[in-house]
């Protein structure tokens, strides 16, 4: 049964497809215009609008790289018990269809659900003191995993409870990812991008430069020496530049003998890092010529493929906001559902099947449930419990809902319209199942219980009133020494 904040969810998460993909449109049109304009102009225009469509697509995967992470951060904070183990779990199913290499969770004191090696990386580069008492979406400098050897960025959202701070989820991309954004051959093979931090100098390749592969690091300061800059350009301005936050500069340079042109332009989402483009200057006007002949097929199949990422994308978030709301739904212990659920499950029943359908109300109890946990111990009682409930459930199968709504006692609505006499053949199953209990260690711990049971729409027309005299029902029973189960009627009757 899907709840209105379900609804809402789900029309609220199309809005923003809808809007997504009306803004790539926007953008390919805007691109088409643009690209056509730049045959006409000198190479320094042309580098900048070259640079813009470059960060707009590495932009755009950030902004739904770290949407999607939002997103859960989100659904996690709306879980109303918020089972880290469990949720961690649900995450790793879904990791073989998603773009990111690895998702976790952190608790607020600092437990990491991860793999062993995901553990390594965060301890080992201190994201978790990065992340105390985390407020927004935090996303990590690139660095080496020690477990894959590949460049990666880490992105961490909160997840908050009543303004409390519960830790954070975690998902991990390939820096490779991004790099192929970046890197388009249409310009020329002789075309190099980077990642680069003006701060600390450090840049790492995102195409393969003087024989070295994407993804192998290097320092500008280190290379200084082999780069003679020109025209009134300088290497130092044109990085304190970057440093500032300028959105973009250009510097002319040759390097081995080769004149280029570079150009950085800062990414959205990546505090302190810039995409870096450096192109031959002779390459220029080809390279436009090229882009133009080719820009109308691109942005078609961009398109498409936004269209469909955007199809898959919401199939997969109605999958794991189904999940999710189950967690939410599911008492851990004994995985009945929670009183919550149950009320809400009931109301809506009764609201649709008003005063037309036989229905029963059981509000069941342990018998000296606190005797079990001091006799045998808290472990022993929590078997107990999950195997009263799994008993249960298994006994009213598909013809009812059952939830534990507090330590012992269960409440149980039987929606398909049995009569007397099949609950009482039913009830007098369990009590012969219950009877005969084995926990896991293999010591019986045989198990009574006292239940009452009020009928819809007989006894009560409302779920409040069908709870308040089935728990009548069920202290008589226990006025009358337990181990037994009582209808309201007959109550109401011998009174």
């Amino acid at each position: 049964m899907k709840s209105k904040n379900d609804h809402r969810h789900s029309k609220s998460f199309v809005t923003l497809l809808a809007v997504y993909m009306a803004v790539c449109l926007v953008i390919m049109l805007i691109c088409t215009t643009v690209l056509n304009s730049f045959v006409t102009q000198n190479n320094t225009a042309q580098l900048n609008n070259i640079l813009s469509l470059m960060a707009e697509k590495v932009n755009t995967s950030f902004e739904m790289m770290t949407n999607y992470v939002i997103q859960l951060s989100d659904l996690m904070t709306d879980a109303e018990n918020l089972d880290y183990d469990t949720a961690y779990k649900h995450l790793k199913s879904t990791t073989g269809n998603m773009p990111y290499s690895s998702v976790g969770l952190i608790s607020a004191d600092g437990t990491v659900y991860a793999t062993v090696g995901e553990k390594m990386d965060i301890d080992r580069q201190g994201f978790k003191e990065k992340i105390k008492r985390l407020n927004e979406l935090y996303i990590s400098e690139p660095y080496r995993s020690s477990v894959t050897g590949s460049n990666m960025i880490t992105m961490f959202a909160p997840v908050s409870k009543t303004s409390e701070y519960k830790g954070c989820i975690f998902v991990t991309y390939r820096l490779e990812t991004i790099q192929s954004l970046a890197y388009s051959k249409v310009l020329s093979d002789n075309t190099t991008f980077f990642l680069m931090n003006p701060s600390s100098g450090n840049f790492v390749n995102c195409s393969t430069v003087d024989g070295n592969p994407p993804g192998t690091w290097n320092n500008v300061r280190l290379i200084k020496k082999d780069i003679l800059a020109y025209r009134g350009y300088n290497l130092d301005d044109w990085l304190k530049s970057m440093e500032s936050g300028s959105d973009n500069n250009i510097i002319n340079f040759e390097q081995n003998h080769v004149r280029y042109t570079q150009a950085y332009i800062n990414i959205v989402g990546m505090q302190g890092w810039s995409i870096v483009i450096r192109i031959p200057l002779t390459q220029l006007s080809l390279a436009m010529q090229y882009y133009t002949r080719g820009v109308s097929i691109v942005a078609g199949i961009l398109v498409a493929a936004t269209l469909l990422f955007a199809f898959v994308l919401y199939l997969s978030e109605k999958r794991r906001s189904k999940a999710l709301k189950d967690l939410s739904d599911i008492d851990p212990l004994t995985k009945a559902v929670n009183r919550r659920a149950f009320e809400e499950y009931i109301t809506e029943f009764l609201k649709k099947n008003k005063q037309t359908t036989r229905c029963t109300y059981i509000f069941f109890d342990i018998d000296y449930f606190k005797n079990i946990n001091d006799t045998y111990g808290h472990e022993a009682g929590d078997e107990v419990l999950f195997s009263t409930s799994e008993t249960l459930r298994h006994s009213f199968g598909d013809s009812a809902i059952v939830a534990r709504v507090g330590g012992d006692e269960f409440n149980i609505f039987v929606h398909e319209p049995l009569t007397e006499a099949q609950v009482d053949n039913i009830m007098a199953n369990i009590r012969r199942t219950l009877s005969n209990l084995k926990i896991e260690n293999g010591t019986s711990i045989p198990i009574t219980f006292s239940a009452g049971l009020a009928v819809y729409p007989e006894d009560a027309k409302d779920m409040k009133s069908l709870s308040e005299i089935a728990d009548k029902a069920l202290y008589h029973v226990k006025d009358a020494g337990r181990k037994n189960h009582f209808w309201f009627k007959d109550i109401t009757e011998k009174s």
